[in-house]
């Protein structure tokens, strides 16, 4: 039992150290690059492609952040811009589902393309379904919301 233990706290502090490692990196960078007109470039070219979601200019950090690193680091920029723009209900949500399945596609994507799977499949489909999901729940959820609504 004692080598259980021992074997699961070194394990656990290694992953914790390995993280801490490679998150507050790139915490640093976004937070001294956020402000840059490059930056700026890329959101605002990011929020054309994500508006037809529904998806709005003050969502683009996160949902970028999280699309390209994943929601272990998305995860604290949608928490803090949800804060900082006062981000509604439906934003939120969108940003969720649609993170939910495009989370760190890029590691992710590498890392099975480098054992062998099509590029293809892996980037297109995932993301040409994410779209498709969030399209749909973010439609059903605003006729919910109408329905609901008092006359």
């Amino acid at each position: 039992m004692a080598d259980f233990l021992h074997t699961f706290v070194t394990g656990s502090l290694d992953l914790l150290v390995r993280v801490f490692v490679i998150v507050v990196p790139i915490m640093v960078v976004l937070e001294l690059f956020e402000g840059s007109r490059p930056f700026s470039a890329l959101l605002r070219a990011w929020s054309r492609l994500v508006g037809p979601l529904g998806l709005t200019q003050e969502t683009a950090s996160p949902t970028l952040i999280g699309f390209l690193f994943g929601l272990a680091y998305g995860g604290g920029v949608i928490i803090r811009d949800t804060e900082r723009h006062g981000l509604g209900r439906r934003q939120v949500f969108l940003m969720s589902v649609f993170l939910s399945m495009v989370h760190a596609i890029v590691e992710d994507g590498l890392v099975l393309v480098a054992v062998g799977a099509s590029a293809l499949w892996v980037f297109g489909f995932r993301t040409v379904w994410a779209i498709a999901v969030t399209a749909v729940l973010g439609a059903a959820a605003t006729a919910f919301a109408r329905r609901r609504r008092p006359s």
